[in-house]
C-alpha cells in the first residue's frame, strides 16, 4: 500500500513539473565574469552562442531546450537543426530576442552582446574556462541553470573516469619518456597555447610535455624559439594543410625531429579547442598518437 502511494505521489509531482530533489527555482548563479544571474526557475529556452556550451547541453540530455545557436554549433548532428542567430563573434540580437529565450550562453568576446541583451532584460551566462577544472565548473553551472544538477555530476564523473583510464594505460612515465609536443593553432605568426590552458593539460594528460613552457595562456611564439626547442611531436588543427605552408617546406623546419620522424599529426580542432566534454576525446586521441605502444 505504501509503495502504491509513493508511486501516486511521484506521478502527481511529475505532472505538476515538480522535482523530488527540491523546488524548481529560484536559481542564483555566478558566471565566469563574476556576474550574478538570477532565474525564477530552470531555463527551458536556451540560446547558445558558444559551440562548447551547445555540446554540454546535449551531453546533459537537454539539447531540445536549445532554441537558437551560433553558426559554428555543429555537434552533435542534431545541433544542425537549431535556428541560427549569427556567427560566433557577431550574434544577431534581434534574432535572439525573437526566440524569447530564458537564458543565453555567451563567451568572453561577446561583451557588447552581453550588455545589449542584459539591457533588454535577458539573462546571460558568460563562460570563459581556461583549464579542465574550469570546464567542469562550467558544466556544473550550466547543469544548475537548467535544473539538471545530477546529469552534470554524472557527466563530469564520466569525463574524469575516462581520463583516469588514459592515465592507467600510459602508466608512470619518466620525463624522458614524455615527447616534447608543439601545438600550432595559427601560422604564419605562430600562435600556440602555453601554461594555464586546457591545451597544456591535454598534452600533459596524454603523456607529453608542452613545448610552450614558461609561456602563459594563448600567445604568439617566435618561430626561432620553436625551432630551438625542437619538438618531437607537432599537433595542428588545419583542416586543409594547403592553406598554410607545410611544415617540411618551411625554412629551417626540415631538421626538426617531429618533421624528420614524421610525427606531425592532425587533431580535429572541434575536439581540441572547444571547452566542452570532448576535450577528453582529444586526450584519448593524442595519447594514442604519441604512445601507440601503450594501447591495443
Amino acid at each position: 500500500m505504501k509503495k502504491a502511494l509513493c508511486l501516486v505521489v511521484v506521478f502527481v509531482l511529475s505532472l505538476s513539473g515538480c522535482s523530488l530533489l527540491g523546488p524548481a527555482g529560484p536559481i542564483t548563479l555566478v558566471d565566469d565574469f563574476d556576474r550574478e544571474i538570477s532565474l525564477d526557475e530552470p531555463a527551458q529556452r536556451v540560446i547558445s552562442l558558444v559551440p562548447a556550451a551547445t555540446e554540454i547541453m546535449f551531453a546533459l540530455g537537454a539539447g531540445e531546450r536549445v532554441v537558437g545557436a551560433s553558426e559554428y554549433c555543429n555537434y552533435p548532428a542534431a545541433a544542425s537543426d537549431i535556428p541560427r542567430v549569427g556567427g560566433f563573434d557577431g550574434p544577431n540580437l534581434e534574432a535572439i530576442v525573437a526566440l524569447e529565450p530564458d537564458l543565453v550562453f555567451a563567451a568572453s568576446l561577446h561583451k557588447d552582446a552581453v550588455e545589449g541583451l542584459e539591457g533588454l532584460g535577458i539573462a546571460v551566462l558568460a563562460l570563459d574556462p581556461m583549464t579542465f577544472d574550469e570546464i567542469y565548473a562550467n558544466i556544473e553551472l550550466i547543469a544548475e541553470a537548467i535544473g539538471e544538477v545530477k546529469a552534470g555530476k554524472d557527466l563530469i564523473a564520466d569525463m574524469k573516469s575516462r581520463l583516469e583510464a588514459v592515465n592507467q594505460a600510459i602508466g608512470q612515465l619518466q620525463q624522458e619518456e614524455r615527447p616534447l609536443v608543439f601545438y600550432e593553432s595559427w601560422y604564419p605568426g605562430i600562435w600556440t597555447a602555453g601554461e594555464d590552458t586546457f591545451i597544456n593539460e591535454i598534452i600533459d594528460f596524454s603523456g607529453g610535455k608542452n613545448l610552450a613552457w614558461g609561456i602563459s595562456r594563448w600567445t604568439e611564439m617566435q618561430e626561432e624559439d620553436v625551432l630551438v626547442r625542437n619538438p618531437d611531436v607537432i599537433i595542428h588543427g588545419y583542416l586543409d594543410l594547403s592553406i598554410v605552408e607545410p611544415f617540411a617546406q618551411r625554412n629551417g623546419w626540415d631538421v626538426v625531429t617531429a618533421v624528420i620522424e614524421n610525427q606531425v599529426f592532425f587533431i580535429n580542432p572541434d575536439i581540441l579547442s572547444r571547452t566542452g566534454p570532448r576535450v577528453v576525446d582529444a586526450v584519448e586521441e593524442l595519447a594514442r598518437l604519441i604512445h601507440p605502444d601503450k594501447f591495443d
